[in-house]
């Protein structure tokens, strides 16, 4: 049986109109290897090309009802690179996005607690925060 289940992730994207950047030199700047790099034209299907870059680093997917469970990990790798963060997003002129991902299975529905030490930390580099919830149909029982 699957369980409701969270993962959240941080991703720098352009400000304004930039809409590539060198993902190298944030990669080198934090000195943490990204989960995912999408570039900008890189083909999405047949007929959709990519946008924009993104360097985005994500936690593991848990299967949980409490949000601490993954955004602890992404506070305990970038909560001491806060002036690192901020000196790449003015030096790079990025916007960074905090995002936590939430899979719904049968109701099972997560609190959305965000604890004041990661709002903080979110506060200081002037995160957007992006919560996705894809929520899937309650399963009937079975007779």
């Amino acid at each position: 049986m699957e369980k409701t289940s969270l993962y959240a992730y941080i991703r720098f994207t352009g400000k304004d109109d930039i809409d590539d950047f060198p993902v190298e030199v944030v990669t080198e700047m934090l000195g943490v290897q990204p989960t995912t790099i999408l570039r900008i034209c890189d083909r999405i299907n047949d007929k959709v090309t990519r946008f924009f870059t993104s360097w985005k680093y994500e936690s593991e997917t848990v299967e949980t009802l409490d949000t601490d469970d993954v955004l602890l990990p992404i506070l305990n790798v970038f909560q001491s690179k806060t002036n690192t963060i901020n000196r790449i997003k003015d030096e790079l002129n990025l916007n960074v996005q905090i995002g936590i991902v939430i899979t719904m299975i049968n109701g099972y529905t997560p609190g959305l607690v965000i604890s004041p030490e990661f709002s903080s930390f979110a506060s200081a580099i002037k995160a957007f925060i992006d919560i996705d919830m894809y929520v899937y149909p309650f399963s009937e029982p079975e007779e």
